[in-house]
């Protein structure tokens, strides 16, 4: 086993030869003295607070010493782009001691829309939806990501003189990211950002510094070069190679295909980082890597396996295409073998980018959907899902929810501004028309997982987690999820303006059948049963819809609370 040395562009992994098994894998401010006249003044003279507006930016990962600087587009990757949801906390020191009603204070980047309803704006607000109110004349601290008082306030030095790092420093040396990093929400809840703030006029801005170091880890890889059925180019599908592995960690994997991984900087050559993996090459041969991280704190450095080569391919992405457990894409056209066969877990019924809307192609329905967006959490999430939709093999018959209890009315209340609405009306520019069911799937499964809804939980989204445990997705996909009642009707016809008054018809449905039925185990869709969405209508109700027709309708989230109504079906897409 030879070991990554960094630098060397032409690195090659020893390769063992065995029985080749295809798997699925799925900027440091330094704060001036802050005096009185410094800070804008504030009616309150008795307690000396000023309403400040906050603003908070990234300088991102700097290239390591020795390390060629990134020139592509992907360079901005470097620099956290702060959503609405993420949450930092903030500190104010005056006289030697925390003030007391900024010691850990939680500030949420919440979304909001100027009043001429156009563009939307990021602010950073107290949980209870305030503007926050710090007093002047202090020093500030802020960090990201924000951690209860029982996690850091023993931690802070409020003796620093007017340097972050010095506040932070025992926060800093006790922070340890986890081996498991395989979500971006799991690989960012571990970037540890810190920074002193700097008032001007109404504004305290924070620039954080990254405390950790990024490992990049690039691969070799397979890279289709797509087309749709009409000529026109569609962005890049890339995915891994045959049974690409970690051992005892779990990476971040990125659009492009390289893995991000976060350590703790190293402070003497025996604290290094060993981390390793394989994968099958071309010649059906495994072939290990090994290599010792060694990063400094807000760096990053590249490691390539084997030249990252990059095996290239080119397709055209058409509905009916069978997609496999590694991620590959078979025509519509071919004739499954047996092995290909066991190998297929979806068949694409959608081309097109899940992350932007596509409208009905006519001018009213373009108006019409002005108001309506892609799917955010997907787009965070999985960048690189923007290629189309497939549906799973299988199927299950389930009830929406045992307890009517409103999942939009409990998201409202703990999870503001960080979803799309899951809950809708029926207009033609309601979220009833948004290709956004990952979004509504991610927000129910933090309504399940509140300890306070034990009783209520969405069995449908509980079904995906079953189903996921059965039928892995690959890497490059999202994951499975419960579809939103706009997928629906595009699985089953065509893509029409306002679904609850249109049908999209059967047409779809009738051609995804027939790739089904050459794959045996397949279930195929039913044209006399209703199937369940992840959109929400009220207290009561959710959508589904029915296979006859392909239009959304309101059902009871519980049948048996109205009659004995026979179960509804829930089918599963995945993004690619």
């Amino acid at each position: 086993m030879k070991q990554i040395i960094p630098h060397v562009p032409n690195i090659t992994a020893a390769a063992f030869v065995q029985l080749a098994v295809v798997v699925v894998f799925v900027s440091a401010f330094l704060l001036t003295g802050c005096s009185e006249n410094e800070l804008p003044s504030n009616e309150n003279t008795d307690t000396n607070r000023t309403t400040f507006t906050i603003e908070v930016s990234d300088g991102g990962y700097a290239p390591a010493v020795g390390e060629k600087s990134d020139t592509r587009a992907t360079e901005n990757d470097y620099t956290t782009q702060f959503t609405a949801g993420d949450k930092i906390g903030v500190f104010a020191v005056k006289d030697g001691a925390i003030v007391a009603e900024v010691n850990n204070l939680c500030l949420v980047a919440t979304t909001e829309t100027d009043a001429g309803g156009g563009s939307s704006n990021l602010v950073w607000k107290t949980e209870g939806g305030e503007t926050p109110i710090i007093p002047a004349g202090a020093a500030y601290y802020a960090y990201y990501p924000w951690q209860s008082d029982g996690n850091i306030t023993s931690k802070v030095d409020p003796s620093a003189t007017d340097d972050a790092t010095t506040f932070f420093a025992n926060f800093i040396s006790g922070w340890t990211p986890d081996t498991d990093q395989g979500t971006y929400t799991a690989y960012t809840g571990f970037d540890l950002m810190i920074a002193s703030g700097t008032p001007s006029g109404k504004s305290l801005s924070f620039s954080m510094q990254h405390k950790m170091a990024l490992v990049v880890i690039d691969l070799p890889k397979t890279k289709y070069t797509l087309t749709d059925v009409n000529g026109i180019p569609l962005p890049d599908y890339i995915i891994d190679a045959p049974d690409t592995k970690f051992n005892i960690f779990t990476p971040c994997r990125m659009s492009d295909g390289t893995y991000r991984y976060l350590i703790k900087p190293a402070a003497t050559s025996s604290q290094l980082e060993t981390l390793s993996g394989s994968y099958t090459n071309a010649t059906s041969a495994t072939a290990e890597w090994q290599f010792e991280a060694s990063v400094t704190a807000g760096q990053y450095r590249r490691y390539v396996v084997d030249e990252a080569k990059v095996t290239e391919k080119e397709h055209t992405l058409s509905i009916g295409d069978f997609f496999m457990k590694d991620g590959t894409l078979l025509s519509k056209t071919t004739k499954l073998s047996d092995e290909e066969k066991a190998a297929c877990i979806g068949i694409v019924y959608w081309v097109g980018d899940p992350t932007k809307i596509t409208p009905a192609n006519d001018a009213a329905s373009i108006s019409n959907k002005n108001n309506l967006q892609g799917d955010e959490a997907l787009a965070t999430d999985h960048s690189g899902c923007t290629h189309g939709l497939v549906v799973s093999l299988g199927e299950e018959s389930c009830i929406w929810q045992a307890s009517h209890t409103p999942v939009q009315e409990w998201l409202n209340s703990n999870h503001s501004g960080k979803f799309l609405p899951v809950q809708s009306g029926t207009g033609a520019s309601d979220p009833l028309n948004n290709i956004q069911g990952y979004n509504n799937t991610k927000a129910i499964e933090a309504f399940n997982a509140s300890p306070a809804n034990s009783g209520s939980q969405v069995d449908v989204v509980q079904k995906v987690v079953e189903y996921h445990k059965r039928v892995l997705a690959p890497v490059a996909s999202s994951g499975w999820y419960v579809p939103s009642a706009k997928e629906l009707t595009l699985l089953c016809g065509t893509d029409v303006d306002n679904i609850y008054i249109n049908n999209s018809g059967t047409a779809n449905c009738e051609f995804i059948n027939r790739k089904l039925e050459l794959i045996g185990g397949a279930t195929p869709l039913s044209s006399s049963s209703s199937y369940w969405s992840s959109t929400e209508y009220s207290y009561y109700l959710a959508f589904g819809v029915h296979f006859n027709l392909g239009n959304a309708y309101n059902l009871s989230k519980n049948p048996y609370s109205y009659s004995a109504v026979s179960y509804t079906h829930l089918t599963l897409p995945t993004t690619m």
